[in-house]
C-alpha cells in the first residue's frame, strides 16, 4: 500500500500539471492571445527587415526636415493590437472571477509582455520598447473610456500629432536639439524625458484598466 501511494504521487503531479497547461491555454485562447502572438511575430519580422529604414516626417511646422526609423513607428500596431485584445472574452468563455483586479492585471501583463517581446529584435530596441509602452498606455486608457474596439483612435491620433507638430525643434539639457517634450514617439533613445513620459502613460493605462477594465460594448453583450 505504501509503494502504491508513493507511485501514484508522480502521476498525480503530472495530471495536475497537464490540467494547468490546458486551463492556461484555454484562458489564453479566450482572450485571443494567439492572434496577438501572430501580430507580434509579423511586426518583429518587419522590424528586423525594414526597422532600420528611415521614414521622412511630413512636418507642418517650420522645423527642419526630420526622419525616424520605421522600427520606431511599428509599436503603433502592437499598441492597437493590445487595445483590441483588452475586451472581455466572448460569452462562451466569460467568467466572473472573485478577484477581477488580479484577472485584469494578468491579462494586461500577458498582452504587454507578448507585444514587448516583438521589439527585442528591432533596431533601436529600447526606443521601440519605449514607444510600445507609451502607446499601449494610451490604447488602454481609450479602451477604458470608449471600449476596446475603438482603442486604436488615441494612439493613432497622438502619433499623427507627433509626426505633424512634434518636430518643432527645442533645445535639450545637453545642448542638442530634439522634438517637442510631449512627442516621445519620435524622440531619440537618449531622451530621458520621452522615456519617463512613456512609462508614466503606460502606468496610467495599466492602473485604469486593472481598476475599471475595458468599457462594455454592445457587440460584446450580444
Amino acid at each position: 500500500m505504501v509503494h502504491g501511494t508513493a507511485g501514484s504521487a508522480p502521476r498525480l503531479r503530472h495530471a495536475l500539471a497537464g490540467a494547468a497547461v490546458v486551463i492556461a491555454w484555454l484562458w489564453l485562447r479566450a482572450h485571443r492571445w494567439p492572434t496577438l502572438l501572430a501580430t507580434s511575430c509579423a511586426v518583429a519580422v518587419v522590424g528586423v527587415v525594414f526597422g532600420g529604414d528611415h521614414v521622412p516626417i511630413p512636418s507642418l511646422s517650420s522645423a527642419r526636415q526630420m526622419s525616424v526609423p520605421l522600427g520606431q513607428l511599428l509599436p503603433l500596431i502592437l499598441a492597437c493590437a493590445i487595445g483590441s485584445h483588452s475586451r472581455q472574452p466572448t460569452s462562451l468563455f466569460r467568467v466572473t472571477p472573485r478577484l477581477p483586479y488580479v484577472h485584469r492585471a494578468a491579462v494586461a501583463g500577458v498582452l504587454l509582455i507578448t507585444a514587448a517581446a516583438a521589439t527585442l529584435l528591432v533596431p533601436n530596441m529600447m526606443t521601440a520598447l519605449r514607444n510600445t509602452l507609451g502607446l499601449t498606455g494610451m490604447a488602454l486608457v481609450t479602451a477604458v473610456a470608449v471600449g476596446a474596439t475603438r482603442s486604436w483612435t488615441l494612439p493613432l491620433f497622438y502619433l499623427m500629432c507627433c509626426l505633424l507638430f512634434g518636430t518643432r525643434i527645442r533645445a535639450t539639457a545637453n545642448g542638442e536639439s530634439g522634438p517637442q517634450w510631449w512627442a516621445f514617439a519620435i524622440a531619440d533613445q537618449s531622451d530621458r524625458t520621452a522615456t519617463t513620459l512613456a512609462i508614466l502613460v503606460c502606468l496610467l493605462g495599466l492602473v485604469l484598466f486593472v481598476i475599471f477594465g475595458a468599457k462594455e460594448e454592445a457587440a460584446v453583450r450580444e
